[in-house]
């Protein structure tokens, strides 16, 4: 197994993009499966349209509906894409179209170097596995609520949830660049597992900063934190996080390990609650009002709905007044939840190797080398 550190892009061979192996969570061997391959080395079809793509992650050319599960494919657009043409998603006030797709077990979906943009859509890995989405844009997804609650419209860019028992996991969400959506840029729900992102950027406007995050549990109910417990384990690394109202990201029940991020200008940053377990290494926090809490809001140590956080070698730059090292862990020893569905000896420690790049050059780095890449 690889260390958990990113090799540069390797050169590209008959305009695919070679990219490293998955890392973290998303690269362990459980439910069977070995790690996260997608479509593995099989050569690229490459689609042009909404109904095209829809067609082939979704395996709908294939009559056997049994054998949509077991025939890999790596799907790579052409150019950008407006999702909305599927119109299979519910319609907002301005947005009257808006579609999704649902990946098949053993799918890469992937944009051509420079990257792709998926417009007015939802990319829904539900229970699915073994599914790798990488080089793309997400825009467009958007539109005001007078409200500002923005909770009537379920449209993330990329949701990650079960299918009645199906759960849906090793899941890598590599080299993507998410803008402002209605709801979630990313969320992680109803007892997913083995996920990684890396080398994403999550992104709201410096006037108008996207309100949503990262989600990793869909509730704090009792019901919720009973269906996650054991599941909801994310590798988050090599991201940049800018410009967001909260969930850099909000973890409830589960384990993240959040390495190598730089966090600018978040209202409520990285967010560990309802027995979650964060490990912040190696990352960077500036202009945070909360750079990063065990309690917070509803779920808080007074409602018995706390978190545990760990921080290590980390930076925060206030924008004012504090000290760079004023981060605080949550009281008592640290150790990871148990998993549900597969063995962790030690909950002290990761269960995949780590080799961190230092906090010192790391910003440079991550402002060049997050999104699509060439």
């Amino acid at each position: 197994m690889n260390p958990l550190r990113v090799s540069p892009l390797l050169p590209f061979l008959s305009g695919a993009v070679a990219f490293s192996e998955p890392v973290g969570f998303a690269s362990l061997e459980a439910y069977g499966q070995k790690g996260t391959q997608g479509g593995g080395e099989l050569p690229a079809v490459i689609v042009h349209n909404a109904i095209e793509l829809q067609r082939e992650v979704e395996r709908l050319d294939l009559k056997d509906k049994s054998a949509r599960d077991q025939s890999p494919r790596v799907v790579r657009l052409a150019g950008d894409i407006d999702l909305g043409e599927l119109a299979n998603e519910k319609p907002g006030r301005e947005l009257l179209k808006v579609g999704s797709i649902q990946p098949r077990p053993h799918t890469t979906i992937e944009g051509p170097p420079g990257g792709a943009t998926l417009r007015h859509g939802i990319i829904d890995l539900k229970g699915t596995h073994d599914v790798i989405v990488r080089n793309l844009r997400f825009r467009d997804l958007w539109e005001n609520d007078p409200t500002g609650e923005y909770d009537q419209m379920g449209w993330d860019y990329v949701r990650i949830a079960n299918s009645g028992k199906t759960q849906s996991h090793h899941l890598w969400i590599d080299h993507c660049d998410f803008g402002k959506v209605y709801d979630g840029q990313l969320d992680v729900v109803h007892g997913s597992d083995l996920v990684t992102i890396s080398w994403c950027r999550f992104a709201g406007d410096p006037d108008h900063p996207q309100k949503k995050g990262l989600l990793f549990g869909h509730s704090s109910s009792a019901n919720a934190v009973a269906a996650d417990r054991g599941y909801l384990n994310v590798t988050i690394e090599h991201c940049w996080f800018k410009d967001l109202g909260s969930r850099s990201p909000r973890l409830r029940t589960g384990n993240v390990h959040f390495v190598n991020n730089l966090v600018e200008s978040v209202e409520s940053a990285t967010i560990s609650v309802s027995g979650g377990a964060t490990w912040v290494d190696h990352c960077i926090y500036r202009n945070c009002k909360v750079a990063s809490t065990w309690s917070h809001a509803d779920d808080s140590i007074e409602k018995n709905r706390a978190g545990r956080l760990k921080i290590t070698n980390s930076l925060r730059q206030p924008e004012a007044k504090g000290s760079p090292t004023d981060f605080i862990d949550s009281p008592g020893p640290f150790a990871f939840n148990k998993p549900a569905a597969w063995t962790w000896e030690d909950l002290g420690k990761l269960p995949y190797p780590v080799k961190c790049d230092p906090v010192d050059g790391l910003e440079p780095q991550l402002k060049t080398r997050t999104g699509p890449q060439p």
